[in-house]
């Protein structure tokens, strides 16, 4: 029915309503809008306003540390600011838009991956995907890829007991940085509808239970006004890190077998450019045709990145892998560059001495970031934020595994290209400097991961807190495990599946 601000009504207000969504960011907004006209009333409430402010944003700050055996820590303390936003529509302000489905390796139990395995495959999850993408306005991503008819769109031909293969990408425009009028209607229109209310400015800083009950959430606003917000069922969205730090400063709720916050896992990107000392990571191609499929000239094109499908995985034992091809203007580059480029492309061209063209690509890769328990976020008693909700700290923690699976799949990928005849890879990073050299992701997942048994997750399969009878979590904190692809995609479709589960709860009651 309305945007409301929450700074607006009189101190104390209760707000009622059968359902409360704490968050307003692309999942919560997913949620109300798909129950959206119904017969729930529906609650939202969102921390910050229609835009970011510093004010509310210095909220999320906190301290983080990147670890990796045989490395030197890392300091990041101003990632947990930077890497999220608190205002309605939440990280789709800076969300690129990037889509893709989680490959149907991601949701099996992996033998030689510890914690693997979702309680759901990735052939149930094909509608709500489906859905997502019609949300996004995309086109859908079907289980089995169709065949491209154009010859400048055809995949590699790397035999297919190697394991790699194309992973679909494509880009949504509904995001702050891809039509703004656009995300600006999708983040706003919903609360047209007569059973929703959306309150800005309304920070949830404590969940109330009686034993498995939820029975109301305080809220505070940062002009001093205090509310509460009782209902029959309540879902946390608030993103991987602040579901974590809004259950523990709930008196460790969910926390019984001490999950909350363990097993963060987050996306990482590896590359290294050239310099007088080494070649970059590049990617060299014997076929002179342009590899539109994988570096496709428009940056928002419908494209593929080279995957490692399960097949791959289990020869190799490692979890999943991606190389991402762009192009990369050579031509403007400096002397030294181009004499390596010069270099690594004669050497590509022993492939195939007929063909005199080759077609030099840059690359980095990303590597799946494997469930770990001492990977984790914990709150820190001493920092608190202008509400006193205390502030977080991350430890971001790289196993042995982690970094040994990037350098076999490489390695992998290096094999395959050269068996096919269809290229060579160039990587010139040792593993000490691995961590040193990777770009971090806003990518926060799998701190309240799910599993059907309450040892082993903190949400069961439909995302119900395992604690609590009427408490959901959604978002990428459920996932146990990451993946490679932006989450976003996943996070809507979970989402929808979650809203399916309430309407069919709500008939039943």
């Amino acid at each position: 029915m309305a945007i409301i601000d929450a700074r607006t009504l009189p101190d104390a207000s209760l707000l009622e309503a059968d359902l409360v969504i704490i968050g307003g960011g692309l999942a919560g907004i997913t949620l109300a809008r798909e129950l959206a006209g119904g017969p729930l009333k529906v609650v939202v409430l969102e921390s910050g306003g229609r835009e970011i402010e510093p004010e509310t944003q210095a909220l999320y700050a906190g301290a983080c540390v990147q670890k990796a055996d045989g490395a030197k820590d890392r300091p990041l303390h101003d990632y947990p600011a930077q890497s999220r936003i608190r205002a309605l529509g939440g990280s789709g302000h800076v969300w690129g838009g990037k889509c893709g489905p989680l490959d149907p390796a991601d949701f099996a139990e992996r033998s030689w991956i510890p914690y693997s395995g979702w309680p759901v495959s990735r052939e149930a999850m094909q509608p709500f995907y489906d859905r997502a993408c019609d949300l996004m306005e995309i086109d859908r991503f079907p289980l089995e890829r169709p065949k491209a008819e154009d010859p400048n769109l055809q995949p590699l031909a790397l035999d297919v007991r190697d394991g790699f293969f194309p992973a679909p990408r494509v880009f949504a425009r509904i995001s702050g940085r891809a039509d703004r009028p656009a995300f600006d209607r999708f983040r706003t229109q919903f609360a047209e509808a007569p059973n929703i209310d959306v309150y800005l400015y309304a920070n949830v800083v404590r969940i109330r239970r009686e034993r498995n009950t939820i029975t109301g959430l305080d809220i505070a606003c940062l002009d001093g006004k205090r509310h509460t917000a009782k209902a029959k069922r309540y879902v946390l969205a608030t993103g991987g890190i602040e579901n974590v730090r809004l259950l523990l400063a709930s008196n460790n709720l969910g926390n019984r077998h001490d999950l909350v916050g363990r097993f963060f896992q987050g996306h990482v990107t590896y590359s290294n450019d050239s310099d007088t000392q080494r070649e970059g990571s590049a990617f060299t191609a014997s076929r002179a045709e342009p590899l539109d499929l994988y570096a496709p000239a428009q940056r928002y094109g419908p494209h593929c990145v080279i995957g490692a499908g399960l097949p791959a995985q289990k020869r190799m034992k490692t979890g999943n892998f991606t190389a991402t091809l762009f192009r990369a203007n050579f031509s403007s580059a400096d002397a030294t560059i181009a004499a390596e480029t010069q270099t690594i492309a004669a050497a590509s061209a022993q492939l195939d001495k007929g063909k005199a063209r080759t077609n030099l690509l840059g690359f980095f890769a990303m590597t799946e970031h494997f469930p770990n328990p001492e990977s984790r976020i914990t709150l820190d008693p001493d920092q608190k934020d202008a509400l006193g909700v205390p502030r977080i700290r991350l430890d971001w923690a790289h196993g042995r595994k982690d970094y040994a699976d990037l350098e076999k799949s490489i390695d992998g990928l290096a094999n395959a290209l050269g068996a096919s005849g269809e290229g060579r890879l160039c990587w010139s990073l040792r593993r000490d400097e691995l961590l040193a050299a990777s770009s971090a992701s806003r990518h926060h997942m799998g701190t309240t991961r799910m599993h059907r048994d309450p040892k082993q997750g903190v949400v069961d399969a439909n995302g119900r807190l395992h604690e609590a009878d009427n408490l959901y979590v959604a978002g990428s904190s459920v996932f146990p495990t990451s993946g490679i692809v932006n989450p976003t995609l996943t996070i809507l479709a979970l989402t929808i599946r979650l809203a399916d589960h309430l309407k069919s709860e709500k008939k039943a009651a």
